[in-house]
């Protein structure tokens, strides 16, 4: 009876993993990491990859590839400046990255920004803080991407603490600090990666313009910028290796 007890217990384990899974481990080093905030964003990245796969580490999902045969980690963080600093942080302590790179869909604050238009973010602001001190990304990486970028911009981007359809808070931004588009995740990712002392290299993609704001214009124009943000970053990877060539990037 006992034996026949410990048979249908195995059984029932073996049931279990079949339905379960066992979860994947991930490597303990990998040179390149992708942050995107939303499912959608990381989607489009993720149809990039070569041999993409899940795996998981310390208990969160990433999305492992390669892009040009170059390992890449790719991880959906979520939105909010909460949810970027934990996203960066899972990135950073289990794989060790090189590079950083955040990318996704924005919302252009000034009149001259185009929709669809790439901002390569040459610092990011809070909007919070009444003395605008902003977080720096990385020089060199910033060069090489205006350099391979078709019409990209190079130019600071400022992060919210809420989301905001306001021209009022848009103007007030940009005369504040030079700010040309506004997001809810990048302030947290730099400082995370500052103190890290990672490189980073930010992506943004206009998926809603000054003139033509709305949360409805976000979810209408979202999936184009967020592809056209994916492919930005992937023309990136595949050519860092120039950068590495020439002198690694340093941290400004």
């Amino acid at each position: 009876m006992k034996k026949f007890a410990v048979l249908l217990l195995c059984a029932a384990t073996l049931i279990c993993f079949a339905a379960c899974g066992t979860p994947e481990t991930g490597p303990e080093k990998v040179s390149i990491a992708v942050l995107a905030a939303m499912g959608m964003e990381a989607k489009q990245l993720e149809k990039l990859m070569d041999s993409a796969r899940p795996v998981k580490s310390a208990g969160k999902k990433f999305t492992l590839g390669a892009i040009g045969g170059t390992e890449v980690i790719l991880h959906q963080g979520g939105m909010g400046l909460e949810k970027a600093e934990a996203g960066t942080c899972a990135l950073l302590e289990n794989f060790q990255p090189d590079v950083l790179i955040l990318f996704g869909m924005s919302g252009g604050i000034v009149p001259e920004i185009a929709l669809y238009e790439t901002v390569v973010a040459s610092a990011v602001f809070p909007t919070w803080k009444d003395d605008w001190t902003s977080s720096e990304t990385d020089e060199a990486l910033q060069s090489l991407a205006i350099g391979l970028l078709d019409g990209a911009r190079l130019a600071p981007i400022a992060t919210g603490n809420k989301m905001t359809w306001r021209k009022s808070d848009y103007d007030r931004i940009a005369n504040a600090c030079g700010a040309v588009a506004v997001d809810q995740e990048s302030y947290a990712v730099a400082e995370t990666a500052r103190k890290a002392g990672v490189p980073l290299l930010i992506i943004r993609s206009m998926s809603d313009i000054y003139e033509n704001t709305s949360l409805l214009g976000f979810f209408k124009y979202g999936p184009v910028s967020a592809e056209k943000a994916a492919k930005d970053v992937e023309t990136v990877i595949l050519h860092l290796e120039e950068l590495e060539n020439t002198c690694p990037p340093s941290q400004s």
